[in-house]
């Protein structure tokens, strides 16, 4: 035979992974919510599939989890189906229990604190709070993406903590700006 699957699944999931880290910029970057959620949306459908091909099974599971997420989120302004503040309970419940049918230790506890984290950060319609939440769920799972590996996703990771702290530079600056045009 000429390769071996389980070897060349996880070279394509980790290729995969850095494609997606090109994705993973704009979702703390993008200045609006929608833009942060639709970018995050785009990133959990690839990084669901990714987690899988890598082994990462716990990591799979919870993006598809926030796949669900970002569409509720998403809606919310829009739609009142979305709307009920039982969306934010519902995912930070199922995301705590995921690691329960992927248990692979203690690890498991990771991207499912990780992603808890997001639920809130992703649920705030302040995108600028969005970023500062994002930081915690953002190094649990780059601790994950170390400890598994999935070099990937740890990839996309720093490039998403890059694009949240400059994200905040940002809007601290924009926030300067403001209050010295007040002054004047």
């Amino acid at each position: 035979m000429f390769f071996n699957t389980e070897i060349d699944v996880n070279l394509i999931g980790q290729i995969l992974g850095i494609f997606l880290s090109v994705v993973g910029f704009f979702v703390y970057f993008s200045k609006t919510r929608r833009g942060i959620l639709g970018a995050k949306l785009t990133m959990d459908i690839g990084y669901a599939i990714q987690q899988a091909m890598v082994g990462a099974y716990t990591g799979a599971l919870i993006n598809g989890i926030s796949i669900f997420r970002e569409i509720v989120f998403y809606h919310r302004d829009k739609k009142k189906w979305a709307k009920p503040i039982f969306w934010l309970f519902f995912f930070i419940v199922i995301t705590g229990l995921s690691p329960v049918l992927t248990w692979a230790g203690p690890i498991s506890l990771l991207p499912a604190a990780g992603s808890i984290a997001a639920v809130i950060a992703f649920y705030c319609r302040d995108p600028h709070h969005t970023r500062l939440i994002g930081l915690v769920s953002l190094t649990l799972w780059l601790i994950y993406c170390i400890v598994i590996p999935n070099y990937g996703v740890l990839l996309t990771t720093a490039i998403q903590l890059i694009s949240a702290i400059l994200g905040l530079i940002r809007d601290y600056r924009e926030k300067k700006r403001k209050s010295q045009k007040e002054v004047v």
